[in-house]
């Protein structure tokens, strides 16, 4: 008879999988041994094991998680039937809230999925594909006049290129909000920097350039 799940097993799991994630970022998928993430963990090498058999599983538990979830932030989103420009504003605005605690998952995402096995690294990259249809379908509905079949990615990708890289320089601590900063590409992408809000930053030039850095 298998042995029932402690009631807790899926919150330790998902324990587990964070601060591995945080391990990775910090140190580099190839680097970080089982070992060294259950040291992360304040857990037995054997604890690991009971709850992924390998840190391949590990990997690809955390990328398959967070793409699914950022897929579900933004389907959320969609299935307001908001007009489009408000559907737009609010998938932004969702993307960048969950950004301001998930830069060691968006980390992993862009410099790890390469060590994936070629099924797994598929399914994470549909899923990414996911999340880019699903907001290119928003900005077809918004700028009908603008995006076709030919630029719809490219288009797509050059917003999502305003906000994906954030998790490298945009602190929780600086002179800008994840908020702030969504309200800023939203104003940039929809009227242009003639007609945007920049927000104001606190303290001295210097001081601000500092701040941005990770």
């Amino acid at each position: 008879m298998a042995r029932p799940r402690a009631a807790d097993y899926d919150q330790h799991r998902a324990r587990i999988l964070q601060r591995a994630v945080h391990a990775f970022a910090r140190s580099g998928y190839p680097s970080a041994s089982m070992a060294d993430l259950a040291q992360e963990c304040g857990a037995s090498k054997a604890t690991l094991y009971h709850y992924f058999p390998s840190k391949d599983a590990l990997l690809f538990e955390a990328l398959d998680t967070y793409t699914q979830r950022l897929l579900a932030l933004v389907e959320t989103e969609k299935a307001r039937s908001l007009p489009a420009n408000e559907e737009l504003s609010a998938i932004v605005r969702a993307l960048m809230a969950e950004y301001q605690t998930s830069h060691a998952y968006h980390a992993a995402l862009l410099n790890d999925v390469k060590f994936l096995a070629e099924d797994e690294m598929q399914r994470i990259r549909s899923q990414e594909r996911a999340v880019v249809d699903a907001i290119a379908s928003t900005l077809e509905r918004a700028y009908p006049d603008a995006l076709d079949a030919h630029n719809r990615v490219v288009v797509t990708m050059a917003l999502l290129g305003m906000i994906n890289f954030t998790f490298t320089w945009l602190r929780p601590d600086g002179p800008v909000s994840h908020e702030q900063f969504a309200g800023l590409v939203i104003d940039l992408w929809s009227s242009g920097l003639a007609g945007a809000r920049i927000p104001l930053l606190q303290g001295s030039t210097r001081e601000q350039a500092v701040r941005f850095e990770r």
